[in-house]
């Protein structure tokens, strides 16, 4: 399917007309002489792991497809890559995929409230570099902030525009604090949270917490919060552990992916997916397409159905990060299950170009 600007207007209008809180009126639809099928305009914003790289490809190859419209890349330096190659690796995706001029940017430098493990951010900084090849280029510097970014491409666009998050919602939460931000974004799709599942912190991560956390969430809960709290009302897909769960990396996905490399999509993905660092993670059955699961049911959403839920984001203590179901949470869509064939299937054909 397309994402189309009928399917984003259909979520502000419904917010719009069921009431938002005072972040949106009417007069801020999109103006009615836009086609309908045209793909709608869609940020990117991650940190930049080894999934990101992964989904980022994907998102690259959907766009060469006309299904949706890749308007702007932009990166969070407090998550899970390293603050001296995000942007970097995020252009030699671009530009490896054949899109060099979408632009990007990146967030402040510095940890979030819960700083990355340091050991995971060098595993995964030693898969993206051997991966792209991009070792000997040197950090790239943006024009402008994140922030900014998704603000100028938000306001400047005549269609409301989906963001889809995958890492530390510290970019967005800035964002949506500037006026007429939310009420111009048609659909945020997050991967984040775990709402009926334990969470997946790991290593240095642990000490101190419950591990009911997502590490997304963990990462930043006061920007978790900001952006549940100031999205559009009924704007934002969530897409947490109880769905993700379905879809683990697995060495005979990467053997599918070893035989088809049709696309520049596919052959990032592989390069990425055969590091060794990363198989030795992938064989001790932790790791899982988390970001790319998201972004997939984003443009293909058949294959995640969401329910309607309030959540909000624990912001103290042991369970400091975590995503919880609670009447006095923001009204969200959360996915609680991916059809596992009907993904792998959908993945493998998107990065290799075919409708």
């Amino acid at each position: 399917m397309r994402l189309t600007r009928r399917s984003a207007l259909g979520v502000l209008g419904s917010a719009v007309l069921g009431g938002s809180l005072g972040h949106a009126a009417a007069s801020e639809a999109a103006p009615a002489s836009i086609p309908d099928d045209q793909p709608v305009p869609v940020i990117y914003d991650s940190d930049m792991d080894f999934d990101d790289a992964s989904t980022l490809a994907y998102l690259c190859e959907e766009h060469k497809l006309g299904r949706i419209d890749l308007r702007a890349v932009t990166v969070a330096n407090n998550g899970f890559g390293h603050p001296e190659r995000t942007l970097r690796h995020a252009r030699s995706v671009l530009e490896q995929c054949g899109l060099p001029q979408v632009p990007v940017a990146e967030g402040a430098t510095g940890a979030g409230v819960h700083p990355a493990p340091p050991e995971l951010v060098a595993t995964i900084e030693n898969v993206l570099t051997g991966a792209l090849g991009d070792a000997s280029l040197l950090r790239y510097r943006a024009p402008m902030s994140a922030p900014d970014l998704i603000c100028r491409t938000v306001l400047d666009s005549a269609r409301p525009v989906t963001v889809v998050a995958t890492g530390p919602l510290t970019n967005l939460a800035a964002a949506l604090c500037v006026p007429r931000v939310a009420a111009r974004i048609g659909r945020i799709q997050i991967m984040g949270g775990a709402l009926e599942v334990p969470g997946n912190l790991y290593g240095s991560a642990l000490p101190g917490f419950d591990n009911s956390q997502e590490f997304n969430m963990w990462l930043d809960p006061v920007s978790a919060r900001t952006v549940l709290r100031k999205a559009l009302s009924s704007s934002v897909y969530l897409v947490p552990l109880d769905a993700t769960a379905s879809v683990p990396i697995t060495r005979t996905f990467i053997a599918r992916l070893a035989a088809n490399q049709d696309a520049p999509g596919a052959r990032l993905a592989y390069r990425i997916a055969s590091q060794p660092d990363l198989l030795a993670l992938i064989d001790l059955g932790i790791m899982y397409w988390w970001d790319a699961a998201a972004a997939v049911a984003l443009v293909h959403e058949e294959l995640a159905p969401f329910r309607d839920a309030r959540v909000d984001v624990v912001q103290d203590g042991v369970q400091s990060g975590r995503t919880m179901v609670s009447p006095a949470g923001s009204r969200v869509h959360a996915a609680f299950d991916v059809n596992t064939e009907a993904f792998e299937q959908r993945f493998l054909d998107s990065l290799n170009g075919r409708p």
